[in-house]
């Protein structure tokens, strides 16, 4: 049966207008748990290389974004921006400066559209185009004070995979057309400033299904991309199911290809934001790797992964039914990247004394 909701519409409404819980919040402490995940699932999901053809618009599914975001490793300065059809066609934005608040805003916009033949999502506030002459991905944006041109030049590929199949009868599906890049344009920002982007790093990804972010038979997920200073990145996604048990990749990609595999994943290092608790540290680990061909995986085993993420700078937007950390964080010295740790109510309830 198909979920119907407009969930994910209330969550960034919500969202956008709460105001940051500084790691330092203690309204009402809970006690972080040593984990809470109770198990890996390691049966594998379907995957592939990330192709141009995955990233257009799969009508009928109850949610689908895409996503973009820059990153500047030498100031952590960051600029994400996500384009929704469904449960709703609109947009909202995150910017992190160099010092002061974070921001998440609501986009004024016409209604998302997005082509079933091209990979091309687009309104009034912006456009996420790939070229195909050019090889690489287009992102253009102008919105609440901030302009945005930029190309996503020497694109890294990464993986398409999925369904993963969840509480309720849910299944997710997602592509990560550029795991990394290196920027070529600017940003503007309302104050005028405006930075070339060199020596940025940018993501794109896009994922649809037969889910629902605020659906609370599930307990979240676990999402994460470094972008390393060799040029590679470093992804990790995947859902932690109802009854605790993650399924989810761990993946490198490189110019050469793409090495990924279902994961065991570590959770430690629990810190404490005002009512939500999350781990400064995930580690996601396989004993063998695939390589990713266009087609499927090679059958040939590669050599186990074995990364860890760690949060060094937390954001946590708790909505309540949703608590949506989208944390600056790392895996290798010189990386930058995001991390998000996502839990629905149920599970924090269970973890408050």
């Amino acid at each position: 049966m198909r979920l119907r909701h407009n969930g994910v519409a209330a969550l960034i409404a919500a969202a956008s207008l709460s105001l940051f819980l500084p790691s330092s919040a203690s309204a009402q402490e809970i006690v972080p748990p040593p984990t809470d995940i109770t198990g890996s699932d390691l049966t594998q999901v379907p995957g592939h290389l990330a192709q141009p053809a995955d990233d257009v618009a799969h009508p009928g599914s109850a949610t689908e974004w895409w996503y973009v975001h820059l990153m500047d490793p030498a100031t952590e300065r960051t600029f994400i921006a996500l384009f929704f059809t469904s449960p709703a066609p609109i947009t909202t934005m995150f910017y992190y400066p160099e010092e002061g608040q974070k921001l998440v805003l609501p986009v004024p916009a016409t209604p998302t559209i997005a082509s079933t033949v091209t990979p091309h999502v687009r309104n009034s506030a912006g456009s996420i185009t790939y070229d195909p002459a050019r090889g690489t991905y287009h992102f253009l944006f102008n919105a609440n004070g901030y302009k945005i041109d930029a190309w996503l030049d020497r694109p890294v590929t990464g993986l398409t995979g999925g369904p993963i199949r969840y509480d309720g009868g849910q299944d997710m599906y997602w592509t990560a057309p550029v795991a990394t890049s290196h920027p070529t344009g600017y940003l503007r920002t309302p104050d005028g400033r405006t930075t070339d982007l060199a020596g940025w790093r940018g993501y794109h990804d896009h994922n649809w299904g037969n889910f629902n972010v605020i659906d609370q038979r599930y307990s979240g997920w676990e999402w994460g991309v470094s972008h390393e200073p060799d040029g590679s990145a470093t992804l990790l996604g995947g859902v932690v199911k109802g009854n605790g048990v993650w399924q989810g990749v761990i993946a490198h990609a490189t110019p050469d290809g793409v090495i990924g595999c279902m994961s065991t994943l570590r959770l430690s290092n629990w810190r404490v934001s005002g009512l939500f608790s999350y781990p400064e540290t995930e580690n996601a680990s396989c004993e063998e790797g695939k390589k990713g061909t266009p087609t499927g995986w090679e059958p040939e085993p590669y050599p186990g992964l074995d990364h860890t993420f760690t949060v060094t700078d937390p954001f946590i937007l708790d909505v309540g039914l949703l608590a949506l950390p989208e944390s600056v964080g790392k895996t290798v010295p010189g990386s930058i990247g995001l991390i998000e740790h996502i839990r629905t109510l149920p599970p924090r309830v269970e973890d408050t004394p």
